[in-house]
């Protein structure tokens, strides 16, 4: 989870200068990965849109915990609309919109997909914490009369302790979500360099005109989708008890 925090810092990052004359140039030591159509060094703009991407994922997935633990706290009125938002994928809701509006931009496609994946991060945090009310910790606090205030700042730590085994699932579905999207032209636009964007640029040359830097987006978003569908050691030993 903490390395995917640091790449919080990408999504201030400025954009690579622009150098059409030089466009299009093939590998070289200068240019490993050589250069795209407005001259950027491919390496680079891989770097940077693999950040902003997982930059990305990570406020997502940030805002995705936060509303399910709200959810799971709070959410008993309206579990019946969260049942139901759970039966489809974030992204069905999101392509329909997305269509209509023309693109989404990055703010406001953090914001959707923070408010759709939280329905599905719901469940099991309300499983972890309706087991905390009934225990008996829970009727210590308020037999001694603790304020809101000290209960929340004496707990908060086991309830972000228990969000955070969620995270790389809501890492993950943010990442898709968003790779999904821009892949398919519906996503941020060209101010947000990532590697939905890369792809929505270099997958069609593959199969006619293959670049480095196109086999390099999609090498890159398959090892992010590894990394994060990777049981942890935390996860196998829990597992296995």
């Amino acid at each position: 989870m903490k390395w995917r925090l640091a790449f919080l810092l990408a999504l201030a990052l400025p954009e690579l200068p622009l150098d059409p004359f030089h466009g299009g140039l093939a590998a070289s030591l200068a240019h490993p990965l050589g250069t795209d159509d407005l001259g950027r060094d491919a390496l680079l703009r891989l770097l940077l849109a693999g950040g902003r991407s997982v930059g990305f994922a990570s406020a997502c997935a940030l805002l995705a915990l936060g509303l399910a633990l709200l959810l799971a706290w709070w959410g008993r009125p309206w579990r019946g609309a969260l049942s139901a938002l759970r039966s489809l994928p974030p992204v069905l809701f999101l392509l329909p919109l997305a269509a209509a509006a023309g693109g989404i931009g990055a703010a406001a496609l953090i914001l959707l997909l923070g408010l759709l994946l939280a329905p599905h991060l719901e469940p099991p945090l309300r499983g972890k914490l309706d087991a905390f009310r009934h225990s008996p910790a829970w009727a210590a606090e308020r037999t001694l009369g603790a304020t809101p205030v000290s209960t929340l700042r004496r707990w908060a730590p086991w309830g972000l302790e228990q969000a955070a085994v969620l995270f790389p699932s809501a890492w993950l579905g943010a990442l898709w979500g968003e790779a999904t999207l821009s892949t398919l032209g519906l996503g941020p636009g060209p101010d947000h360099d990532s590697l939905g964007r890369l792809l929505l640029e270099q997958l069609p040359r593959l199969a006619t005109d293959p670049s480095p830097l196109g086999w390099g987006a999609l090498a890159v978003v398959l090892a992010l989708a590894w990394s994060a569908s990777k049981p942890t050691a935390k996860k196998r030993t829990a597992t296995s008890r």
